[in-house]
């Protein structure tokens, strides 16, 4: 059995072709079997929502995210979430992954892009083991397998892809364990997977899982209970699976691959899909060892390319109807191709240096933009920032402003309380004084009256009194009362003056004892009051009285 890349550079050829017409039947005017039923079909899955008719909304919406998930795959993702609303049961849970599994191979086919397959595989590995449900281990398997296979082909490692098989079989265990009709699309996808993996790998069991692909199909066509259909197209995919059948070289017989041959080419022909005829006879004749006829099917395929306007990597097939023609001896038309090819590789490249140039240009510009559009927001957020300075700084100075008011407010306040209290103090004192003032008046008009009272009964006596002593008598009390009114007026003179005046008060040794004694002795000539007894003590030495005898006493 020859090696794995044997059997690579044997097939490269068809392979090239297979890929250029897969690249070219992605865009959409190059898929014509899908462009006219993409409606057709949105219109069943309308119809089925509308009927509640689960089986219909299942299979339009599996067509519709296959036709779109290559050329338009924005719009094949809306269906996928589309599926999430119309079909919500745990039992479709299967069937939605089968449609996002799908997704994710186109994209890995058409744009050679793993970032969304790595995506998916990072969300499912966050979460811990005992928290992915059944579906997402079997989506997470068959991920794992389909990742491993495509990054291996990229980085031509083709030694890594027999690694991939045991998680597709691993997902394929899980997958027995469902219904038929719930695991049917899910499984279809892993049998294709696995299948390939299997060529890969020089397993004659290849074979084995594209048949179950089909008894899996059949399957499904008979679960339809709903009344015939005149324009369902049903060969579609088992076109493609005898087509794919085709591709196994020696991991059939001969005679078995002959049989596929004819059955696809059968299918191939009721639907007048002339890509599947050209490829696949261009690889059937090559196995066959018929490069002649191989490499005329080839110029069916350029031919078709010409009067269409497709757009494919014509270089690639010119490049690989050579390798057709030096197996069948024929050097002039093998260089000849491979001047056609050489010059439309070199058209490409330029066209496509042409591209990547302008790709760059775009791209300087688009820098040149970004960076003018991040120096104008440096600009803008140097402004914002001395505004914002500023407002700060007038802010801090406005607070500074406000707390020295409040300080100086404060300042105020205080001394107008102050002045208040002061206010109140004085107005009290001036009650007081008032008050005093009153008194004082009210005592000494009390004190002159006495006085005058006597002066006056005593004239007024001495005026009818013929008796010389009584006379005598009542000049004596007039004396007396005058010299009385004398006194008292000279001490309110002599207060009147210490209270006007602003000199110093005149200061002199005086005897405190005489003072009190005279006093004492006024008072008792004053009241004259026989029952009223005056006492007279002085200290001396350690503090005890001198005398405790009354010094008069009447």
């Amino acid at each position: 059995m020859r090696p794995i890349i044997s059997k690579v550079l044997s097939g490269a050829v068809f392979l090239t072709i297979c890929a250029a017409l897969t690249a070219h039947s992605a865009s959409p005017a190059a898929d014509s079997l899908s462009a006219a039923p993409t409606g057709h079909w949105e219109q069943t899955l309308a119809e089925a929502a509308g009927a509640g008719d689960d089986y219909g909304c299942r299979e339009a919406l599996d067509r519709l995210v296959q036709k779109l998930a290559v050329r338009e795959p924005e719009r094949a993702l809306e269906f996928i979430r589309l599926a999430d609303s119309l079909l919500p049961e745990p039992r479709h849970a299967l069937f939605r992954a089968s449609l996002n599994v799908c997704w994710l191979w186109k994209q890995m086919i058409a744009a050679n892009s793993f970032e969304a397959t790595d995506h998916a595989l990072a969300k499912l590995r966050e979460k811990r083991p005992g928290n992915l449900t059944p579906e997402e281990l079997i989506e997470l398997e068959f991920l794992t397998g389909l990742s491993i296979d495509y990054q291996s082909i990229a980085a031509e490692a083709y030694g890594n892809i027999p690694q991939a098989i045991p998680y597709v079989e691993q997902a394929l265990r899980r997958l027995e364990k469902y219904p038929l009709d719930e695991r049917v699309h899910l499984e279809k996808l892993c049998r294709e997977e696995l299948s390939d993996l299997y060529s890969y790998a020089e397993d004659r069991r290849a074979a084995g899982e594209l048949e179950k692909c089909l008894d899996l199909h059949r399957a499904w066509l008979a679960m339809d209970t709903r009344p015939d259909r005149p324009h369902r197209d049903t060969t579609e995919y088992p076109m493609q699976i005898y087509g794919k059948m085709v591709f196994l070289l020696d991991l059939i017989p001969r005679e078995q691959l002959t049989e596929y041959y004819d059955r696809c080419m059968q299918l191939a022909r009721e639907r007048n899909d002339l890509e599947e005829i050209y490829r696949t006879s261009a690889r059937y004749y090559e196995c066959m060892g018929d490069n002649l006829r191989a490499a005329a099917y080839v110029d069916s395929v350029l031919t078709h390319y010409a009067r269409t306007g497709k757009k494919a990597d014509l270089g690639s097939i010119y490049m690989a109807q050579s390798h057709m023609y030096e197996k069948a001896g024929d050097y002039e038309k093998a260089l000849k191709a491979v001047r056609e090819g050489n010059e439309y590789r070199y058209h490409n490249r330029m066209d496509e240096a042409q591209r990547h140039l302008a790709e760059m240009r775009t791209l300087l510009n688009v820098d040149r933009l970004e960076l003018e559009k991040a120096r104008l927001a440096d600009r803008s957020k140097f402004f914002m920032l001395v505004a914002g300075a500023v407002v700060v700084l007038l802010l801090v100075g406005w607070i500074i402003y406000q707390q020295a008011m409040v300080r100086r407010l404060e300042r105020i306040r205080k001394q107008l309380t102050a002045a208040h209290e002061e206010a109140q103090r004085q107005s009290c004192r001036a009650a007081e004084s008032e008050k005093m003032k009153t008194a004082f008046i009210n005592s000494m008009c009390h004190e002159i009256r006495t006085p005058l009272n006597a002066i006056n009964g005593f004239s007024e006596l001495m005026l009818t009194e013929e008796d010389p002593e009584a006379r005598h008598l009542y000049q004596e009390e007039i004396r007396k009362s005058t010299a009385a009114l004398t006194s008292l007026l000279e001490n309110m003179l002599e207060l009147s003056k210490l209270i006007s005046t602003e000199e110093p008060l005149p200061v002199a040794e005086t005897d405190v004892c005489l003072i009190c004694a005279e006093r004492l002795e006024l008072q008792k000539q004053l009241s004259a009051n026989p029952s009223v007894a005056y006492s007279f003590e002085t200290m001396e030495g350690g503090g005890e009285p001198a005398s405790s005898q009354p010094m008069r006493s009447i």
